[in-house]
């Protein structure tokens, strides 16, 4: 999604994540919350990685309703 993001639209996104900075495995557990509120969503896989720019590893977390 990203990658398709205006220069203004990727400006406010970086900035907003400086403000609100979340863990990997506390930002999959959010949307998990979301999902959950929609019935029709029966299945789901959540990925996120943080690629890091300090540390040499990136941080991942997945989460998977069958």
């Amino acid at each position: 999604i990203f990658s398709l993001l205006k220069r203004e639209d990727e400006k406010y996104i970086t900035e907003h994540s400086f403000d609100n900075p979340r863990f990997v495995e506390d930002l999959s557990r959010e949307v998990v919350l979301f999902l959950q509120e929609d019935d029709r969503i029966d299945w789901y896989r959540i990925e996120v990685i943080s690629q890091e720019s300090i540390h040499n590893h990136e941080a991942y977390a997945c989460i998977e309703k069958e």
